[in-house]
């Protein structure tokens, strides 16, 4: 169902593909070898994102994210790092000032492309996220209830049709660390899971339109822990790419953003640069 939905909001027109941008944290770029004589091929990329958006949820405003990998055979490490505020845009205090702190956040993930699908094991910490004020520990992977710890493990695989049909699923479910919910006074470990498809539609002038769907299928941390079955992501996304130099492009865009499980509205414009 999810499939045909996508088709039938996008042509299938075929164009030459643009360097991708990846989003954070769910990078799924076909990274293309930095030397065509080796199977070794890396990338980087940073941008400046007006509020950090993930998943169909808000996770912070203001935000300067940068992403690096390094691969061979299809082998690859990558890392993301998030250095922004909290609620740039939707607190305010008495004085009617912004009220903001930092939320830092470094993943670090290994994993295996071959054409177009990718399986990754990723490991999420956040700083300064347990109950009582303590920094968070690197290597806690005990369950934890919501805001009483600041590590999640995630497994992810994600598959991509083809060039001519570029449609994306993905599956991600958390596994170690914190992701659990209280139910009865009782400890539950969730399984959060999140399942995707997104349409990438490249239009003249290095302008690519996408449109994701994105759901939960049990209780899970994108509803907060209180639903069952919900639709948490619907989001149309435009973006342009400019090749600036050899391996190295500049890329604006814009998301809008509408999460039906809590009916909210987001959105995010960034601008970055992406090396290869």
């Amino acid at each position: 169902m999810l499939v045909g939905v996508m088709l039938s909001l996008f042509g299938m027109q075929v164009s030459a593909q643009e360097i991708d941008m990846p989003q954070p944290s769910d990078s799924v770029a076909d990274v293309q070898p930095s030397s065509t004589d080796s199977h070794f091929a890396w990338y980087a990329q940073a941008e400046l994102d007006a509020n950090y958006l993930w998943r169909g949820l808000y996770c912070g405003g203001l935000s300067f994210q940068a992403e690096a990998e390094v691969s061979y055979y299809g082998f690859y490490l990558n890392t993301w790092l998030n250095v922004g505020t909290t609620n740039w845009w939707t607190d305010r205090n008495a004085a009617g000032k912004p009220v903001t702190g930092l939320n830092p956040e470094i993943d670090l993930a290994i994993g295996y492309r071959w054409r177009g699908l990718m399986v990754q094991f990723i490991h999420m910490y956040f700083f300064d996220r347990y109950s009582d004020g303590r920094m968070s520990r690197y290597f806690d992977f005990q369950n934890h209830g919501p805001g009483e710890g600041g590590v999640s493990t995630e497994w992810r695989v994600a598959y991509r049709i083809s060039d001519k049909v570029p449609l994306r699923l993905m599956w991600c479910t958390r596994t170690f660390g914190r992701d659990g919910y209280y139910q009865g006074g009782e400890l539950k470990r969730a399984y959060s899971t999140y399942i995707e498809a997104r349409y990438d539609q490249p239009l003249p002038y290095d302008i690519t339109l996408s449109g994701v769907i994105g759901l939960t299928p049990w209780r899970s941390l994108y509803t907060g822990y209180e639903k069952k079955f919900a639709v948490v992501n619907l989001s149309v996304e435009v973006r342009k790419s400019w090749q600036v130099a050899k391996g190295c492009a500049v890329d604006i865009g814009g998301v809008f953003v509408f999460n039906p499980s809590s009916m909210k509205p987001l959105w995010n414009v960034r601008a970055g640069v992406c090396w290869n």
